[in-house]
Order: C-alpha cells, then sequence, then structure tokens
C-alpha cells in the first residue's frame, strides 16, 4: 500500500501515467523504480527547468570541424549499437505513422535507430525506425515517404518501407517528389513504373503482399498497416556497406546534469510531444510520447535509449506549402547530446569533402556527430534515438544548474493522475507455417497517403 501511494504521488509529480505498474511482470521494478523519483524529487524543487538557446543557430554546407575517417567494423559488434551482434547486415528502415492514432507502434522496442521529423508546418511528425541487429517479425504502422527519408536510407544502404509517397504531379520534381528525387540517384529505381528493391512500397503489386492491415482493436485505417520483416530481408542478396559509430560502455564523463528532455512538435489536438526521462536505475533515457510511456504493442514492452541527440537543421516548406517538409541531412549543423543523465551541444557533419556538402555526393556518407570538444562522439552502447528539429525549436530541459544561454521557463504544475488505462494485448506472432496474412489491398478512401500529402 505504502509502495503505490509513493507510486501515485511520482506519477502526479511528471504528469505521467505509469504503464509499468498496470503490468505484472514488471510489479517490482516499478515499486523500485517509484522509491528511487521519490528521493529525487526533493533535488527537483532545485533543478531549473530550462529553454535550451537557439538563437544565431544555422546549418551550413561550408564545413568548418575536422571531419573523421570511417571507422572499422568490428565482427561481432552491431555497428550501429555497439552491442554484441553476429549476422548478415540487412539493415530496413521503415516509415512510422507518428499521428497519436497509430499508437502503439508496432516493433520499435527492437528497433537499433529511430528518427523523429517533421512532416507538416502545424507540428505533425513522422519516424523512420533503423531495425537491423534484432528484427522482428512485424513493424508499423507504415504511412508514406518523403524525400527527406529517402536521404537518410543512403547513410545505410538497406531496404527502405513505405506505403504511399509525396508526389509532385506537373513536371518532373527532385525536391518533394519522391519518386523523381530515388530515379536522380538512382535510375533503376523504378522498373516497369514499379518500386523495386531496396525501395518496398506497399501501395504498389510488386511487394503489396509484404504488408497486411492489423485489425488488433487498437488500429484504424490509415494507422493499421504492418510490414512482414522477415520478408524484406530474405529480399537482400548483398549487404550494403557499414558505417559503424565509435562506441563507449560508460558515455559522457562530463557535461549539465538533465533529468528531462522534452521536444514539443505540436501541442494542439493532435498533439506531438516527445519526452525523455533518465533513469538512475537502468542508465537509460525512458520515452513517452504525449505524456503517455512509448511502448512496443508487439510485446508490450516500454522503450529507452542509451542516446538522444537533438538535430537542429533547415527545416522549411517547398513553396511555402505546409505538407511540402524540405529538411537539409548534409553539410554541418548543432546537436543536443544526452548520455548518462549528461547535457553537452555538439555538431553534426555529412559530408564527401573536408571543405564543403553537396546535395548529392555527400549523400552515401555517414552522418557524424562531434563532441564539445570537435571529436567524435563515442555512442553509450545501446539504442539510439534522433529528434529532428528546426534549428530554432524550443528543447526544454530540466536541469541541475544553470545553462549559459538557456531561458528559465516556468515549472509546469501538476496535475491530476489520470484514469489508468486498459494494458493492451501483444499483437500476435503468427507460428510457422500459418497462413500469410491477407495483403494490403490499395484503397485510396481508406489512406490518404497514396495522394500527395498523406
Amino acid at each position: 500500500m505504502y509502495i503505490r501511494q509513493i507510486s501515485e504521488a511520482i506519477i502526479q509529480y511528471h504528469f505521467l501515467e505509469v504503464f509499468a505498474l498496470h503490468r505484472i511482470a514488471k510489479g517490482i521494478l516499478a515499486s523500485a523504480m517509484a522509491l528511487s523519483l521519490l528521493g529525487g524529487m526533493a533535488a527537483a524543487e532545485e533543478s531549473y527547468y530550462l529553454e535550451l538557446p537557439s538563437k544565431g543557430i544555422t546549418t551550413s554546407t561550408k564545413i568548418t570541424v575536422d571531419v573523421p575517417d570511417e571507422n572499422e567494423a568490428v565482427d561481432g559488434i552491431n555497428p550501429i549499437t555497439g552491442e554484441t551482434w553476429y549476422g548478415n547486415y540487412t539493415p530496413i528502415l521503415v516509415n512510422i505513422d507518428s499521428h497519436p492514432d497509430a499508437l502503439p507502434h508496432w516493433g520499435v522496442s527492437s528497433a537499433d535507430l529511430i528518427y523523429e521529423m517533421p512532416i507538416q508546418s502545424d507540428g505533425s511528425t513522422r519516424s523512420l525506425a533503423l531495425f537491423m541487429g534484432d528484427i522482428p517479425s512485424y513493424a508499423g504502422p507504415v504511412r508514406s515517404g518523403r524525400v527527406m527519408m529517402a536521404q537518410l536510407r543512403e547513410i545505410w544502404g538497406g531496404a527502405w518501407v513505405f506505403y504511399g509517397e509525396q508526389n509532385w504531379y506537373t513536371g518532373v520534381n527532385t525536391v518533394v517528389d519522391v519518386s523523381d528525387w530515388a530515379l536522380s540517384i538512382h535510375k533503376d529505381a523504378r522498373q516497369k513504373g514499379r518500386w523495386v528493391f531496396p525501395f518496398i512500397a506497399g501501395h504498389e503489386g510488386n511487394y503489396q503482399s509484404l504488408f497486411h492491415r492489423e485489425h488488433d482493436g487498437n488500429h484504424v485505417a490509415p494507422h493499421d498497416v504492418q510490414i512482414d520483416l522477415k520478408a524484406v530481408q530474405a529480399l537482400f542478396t548483398s549487404e550494403p556497406e557499414m558505417h559503424p559509430f565509435l562506441f563507449t560502455e560508460e558515455g559522457l564523463d562530463h557535461g549539465t546534469d538533465v533529468s528531462s528532455i522534452t521536444i514539443e512538435y505540436k501541442t494542439t489536438k493532435p498533439a506531438y510531444v516527445s519526452s525523455y526521462y533518465y533513469n538512475e536505475m537502468t542508465g537509460l533515457y525512458d520515452r513517452y510520447r504525449n505524456g503517455e510511456p512509448y511502448y512496443d504493442a508487439n510485446n508490450g514492452m516500454d522503450t529507452a535509449f542509451a542516446n538522444v541527440i537533438v538535430l537542429r537543421t533547415n527545416v522549411s516548406w517547398y513553396n511555402g506549402a505546409p505538407e511540402r517538409p524540405v529538411i537539409q541531412f548534409y553539410g554541418q549543423g548543432t546537436c543536443e547530446i544526452f548520455q548518462n543523465g549528461k547535457y553537452i551541444r555538439g555538431t553534426w557533419v555529412r559530408t564527401d569533402s573536408s571543405k564543403n556538402a553537396d546535395e548529392t555526393k555527400s549523400l552515401p556518407y555517414r552522418m557524424i556527430f562531434l563532441d564539445d570538444n570537435g571529436e567524435e562522439l563515442p555512442m553509450k552502447v545501446g539504442k539510439t534515438f534522433i529528434q529532428v528539429v528546426n534549428n530554432d525549436q524550443p528543447v526544454l530541459i530540466t536541469s541541475g544548474s544553470k545553462v549559459e544561454g538557456a531561458v528559465a521557463q516556468a515549472t509546469p504544475v501538476p496535475t491530476a493522475t489520470p484514469e489508468p488505462t486498459r494494458t493492451p494485448k501483444p499483437t500476435r506472432t503468427p507460428k510457422a507455417g500459418s497462413a500469410t496474412p491477407a495483403p494490403v489491398i490499395e484503397d485510396t478512401a481508406e489512406d490518404e497517403d497514396i495522394s500527395f500529402g498523406g
């Protein structure tokens, strides 16, 4: 009873429903976490709620830093997470629907790396999840592609899974039209009018059988499309070039103590707010969406990340249209780096040259993160989440000390503890030899992704 009272106090303090308390399997861990968090409440009274400085931050094609060489791939080590891994290098990137109605997502606890980025000027976002070390049976909900997601695919060289894509119907347009962009980079991206590997499109006949709609009671169209990742993995005939990160078991040993991170892409309904709370017991950042734990519908597992990076860059809207995002993923810019409960400001760079970056030539090169000393950042072993934001996007933190240039914010007033929600049932994993799920049938009325702007 005492533990329950403590837990409710913590929940009220953080404005969150602790999903782990609803699962008997995590009852003991949840109680221990509650006691740990209670100890931090007194310290929180002396903490600072800050907006990190963003004035004057720009992204450029001019390179002013020393660009490190490629890191060597190590046998038995996952080049993306640094964890023990053996197998074929078959990275699969999946466009994940970030609309609140698409939650919970399938497969995300298995992803090595996830990006989230704006796709509408109102703050709506979409995710791109990279699966390699642990490829689950299914992932999703899958939604339509944008050019900037195709640009990120070039780093990893793997398969790209999407359901519909943004198009431009009045001539060739390589800025926002996914087909035009892909054909300008890969002349064989489409054959006989259809996408071919590594472009796995669910709305065309080539790969339609790899997708199906999951009617689990929690998802409805257009937020219900799953991709069979094992079937996608079987399509690889060779291994792409690896671009390994550097790794460390310890993580940052300096920087500002930060216990929470919040990016408010959009606060009006439907809201798109991504938050992280540092868990001292695990050394990881527990992720939340709109104040609720971000968990995996495949297995009911909450998600946590060893590295959280806020990548600041130029985000604009082609011809001023609010549904046509243009995001710069080459050149040099600023990033906010979080590891081990520590924060530093660093630099990201992606270029094929020591002086300048080219929009096309630099794309196959890796994106490198440099620390506050200009040295390549060793990733803490584990999973990484990269939040892509415009250069002036507010990033809010709870800090143990002041940050130069940061703006103090009013501490949020705790709200009433929300009513417990029903624990969702994990999606059933098909047994070996069972019938293949019915493929998705193209339906423009049901899924607006097939048309421009979906």
